[in-house]
């Protein structure tokens, strides 16, 4: 006995075919997976960025500083044609190679991140989902 409740649109209560939630739930499960790849992934290319030496220059290759992943100074190199350069351009130059090599470890950690973001949540794009 299916009564008819008009404010309902005039729809019975009748019991109905489960609708396609094995489709979500397939693609939710996807997600979930996908998200522990990406996650376990990103953790790699953290624990990576330790070992990746990035390099500027400042002053035509006279000053040399080295940086890590980790945006960690690891080296500086200064060559002997500043032995009689003034302490105030010594530094300039340092602060110069060290600014550019932060910089340029910083790009190479976003370009790494934006690469595996791009390789998990590059297929959601066309589903609507504002990704």
């Amino acid at each position: 006995m299916a009564k008819k409740i008009k404010s309902m649109g005039g729809r019975s209560f009748k019991k109905s075919a489960p609708k396609k939630s094995g489709n979500m739930n397939k693609l939710l499960q996807q997600a979930q997976q996908a998200q522990q790849s990406m996650e376990k992934e990103m953790e790699e290319m953290e624990a990576g960025l330790v070992n990746k030496e990035i390099e500027a220059t400042s002053g035509g290759g006279v000053v040399k500083v080295i940086v890590t992943g980790d945006l960690r100074v690891k080296d500086i190199q200064i060559s002997d044609e500043l032995e009689d350069e003034g302490m105030d351009i010594i530094k300039d130059m340092i602060i110069a190679a060290t600014n550019e090599a932060l910089e340029k470890a910083k790009n190479y950690k976003d370009e790494e991140s934006e690469k595996i973001s791009e390789k998990y949540l590059g297929g959601f794009e066309g589903m609507g989902l504002g990704l």
